[in-house]
């Protein structure tokens, strides 16, 4: 019971970082403290009919060819409860007439209730998206418009289980007179994304998460909702730095995310969260 109340009391420090889950935390980095999260990730489109594939806030690619890009993220400490972030996404592939360089996203995550006795806590993130290009748009590494949002998290705690669950709204609007990601298709503007994800403590230095979730389908010519389901390994190589791992499958269903049929779209992410 003693370690348990400890954990507790040091939730705000030891929650899982956002990385390399798409479900993010009420956990948020230490004031004063730093956190940078350097990953990479390879999508392999398998279906070809599914446009909005990559469902992680900030990372979404709507390219109809294959990507690999290297997301980074840097988070400050602004109190005990509240952190900002700046985060932006490089792409060795695809290329083109365009920055590899794209989504610029500024947020701010405010814990505004926890209760470190029954390890409940509840938290906020407003998220603003600076515009594409309109080449980066028509590539699908992008949207060439203001974009902006806001998740709710909530997260509850045990002495070797955490679960989080997510409930974002996004405004996603773009040039119209350039297709997203080569689509002419008119795209829905009012995004929402619900997810669950449980995190199991296997040992001192190692987790495992399930991720899963349902997002709307940005094309108007296709049905509303789309879905995912990701596996994740988070070891702790120090008390400081974080590798992680995941594996994705997106789909028009979840029979085709948990692999009785072929998936529209995988991604494969590896990289490190570094705490300083």
């Amino acid at each position: 019971m003693k370690s348990l109340c400890l954990a507790l009391l040091l939730l705000p420090v030891l929650a899982c970082a956002f990385e390399p889950l798409n479900t993010d935390d009420a956990g948020t980095v230490k004031s004063g403290g730093n956190q940078i999260e350097q990953y990479f990730f390879s999508i392999n489109r398998t279906g070809g009919t599914q446009q909005a594939d990559i469902v992680t806030p900030g990372e979404e690619y709507t390219g109809r060819t294959d990507a690999k890009a290297f997301p980074f993220t840097y988070t400050r400490g602004l109190s005990d409860s509240v952190e900002a972030s700046f985060s932006t996404t490089y792409y060795n592939e695809p290329s083109g007439a365009y920055s590899k360089f794209s989504n610029y996203v500024f947020a701010s995550k405010w814990r505004f209730y926890e209760d470190e006795q029954e390890g409940y806590a509840l938290a906020v993130k407003p998220t603003f998206i600076l515009p594409a290009s309109q080449p980066q748009q028509v590539g699908g590494l992008g949207l060439a418009a203001f974009n902006y949002g806001i998740n709710f998290i909530a997260s509850k705690y045990w002495e070797s289980l955490e679960l989080h669950v997510n409930a974002m709204y996004m405004r996603s609007p773009y040039n119209t007179n350039y297709s997203v990601g080569t689509a002419t298709d008119l795209n829905r503007t009012n995004i929402i994304l619900v997810s669950i994800a449980p995190v199991w403590t296997i040992c001192k230095n190692l987790k495992l998460a399930l991720d899963i979730g349902a997002t709307t389908n940005p094309p108007s010519t296709e049905q509303y909702l789309s879905h995912y389901a990701l596996i994740a390994g988070i070891l702790s190589l120090t008390e400081s730095v974080d590798l992680g791992v995941s594996y994705m499958r997106v789909g028009m269903n979840y029979a085709e995310t948990f692999a009785s049929q072929q998936a529209g779209a995988t991604r494969s992410e590896v990289g490190i969260t570094w705490r300083f």
